[in-house]
């Protein structure tokens, strides 16, 4: 039996002191390295298509079109185009694909298309009054980049009929 004590200098370090730890014992040490791996996969698994559509609607239906106007057209750095924003949350899909995860990817993806539609039907947004098109024509390109990226017939074809019951296609 081991004897699991709190030590307070580790609950002092910051997060990425912490993740610095962390590497360096997974690092050295294999039989770590594969436990961590099987604690990471079980945290990323519970993927909730419902929350991911409920937290999206609520984030785009609490954007301003002044926010939006702020935030984009001419920078410093060149052109932000407003809706290269929405391609942001495509990268949560992608990290799924990277880490070998394509089931959560595909509930995922499923909860960012339901996002927007749920914020296209229901929140009468400046926004959309802005761009009308947007809520169909993210829709469309978020299905494609994911099936892209997925590379999965098999995957496709569960996320066409989840697509179909969900009455997004």
């Amino acid at each position: 039996m081991t004897n699991r004590t709190k030590t307070p200098l580790l609950a002092t370090l910051s997060a990425d002191q912490a993740h610095s730890v962390l590497m360096r014992l997974v690092y050295d040490d294999p039989a770590l390295a594969a436990r961590a791996e099987e604690v990471a996969r079980d945290l990323l698994e519970y993927v909730d298509s419902t929350a991911i559509a409920d937290i999206l609607c609520c984030e785009l239906s609490t954007l301003k079109i002044e926010d939006v106007w702020d935030t984009s057209g001419r920078t410093r750095d060149g052109y932000i185009d407003p809706s290269d924003r929405a391609w942001e949350m495509l990268d949560e899909v992608l990290e799924y694909l990277r880490r070998g995860m394509p089931d959560e990817s595909r509930i995922y993806a499923l909860g960012i298309l339901l996002g927007i539609k749920k914020f296209q039907n229901n929140s009468g947004s400046a926004l959309l009054e802005e761009v009308p098109d947007y809520g169909d024509d993210t829709l469309e390109l978020v299905r494609e980049e994911w099936e892209e990226a997925v590379g999965d017939d098999e995957q496709v074809r569960l996320f066409a009929d989840e697509l179909r019951e969900e009455e997004l296609t």
